[in-house]
């Protein structure tokens, strides 16, 4: 009886994870690696953790402004 409980409580938590992000950002779970950022075009050479959401597919996250943008809108890079 218990493990159900547990089960329901974890689903309840990832839920609400999972809500707590703004449109246009998902969260990646456990994960929580390196997230592609303008202006640079790799993730692992950015070097930035954003653990809590991460920018939708075809965007990528600002460093000037942190919010998710196109890649052709990078303030300082220009993607090819």
């Amino acid at each position: 009886m218990k493990l159900p409980i547990v089960i329901l409580c974890v689903l309840l938590i990832a839920l609400q994870i999972s809500v707590a992000c703004p449109p246009g950002q998902y969260n990646p779970g456990p994960d929580c690696s390196f997230e592609e950022i303008c202006p640079i075009p790799l993730a692992h050479s950015g070097r930035e953790h954003y653990c809590d959401c991460w920018c939708n597919a075809g965007t990528v996250r600002d460093t000037a402004t942190h919010e998710c943008v196109r890649r052709e809108d990078c303030t300082v890079y220009q993607f090819p």
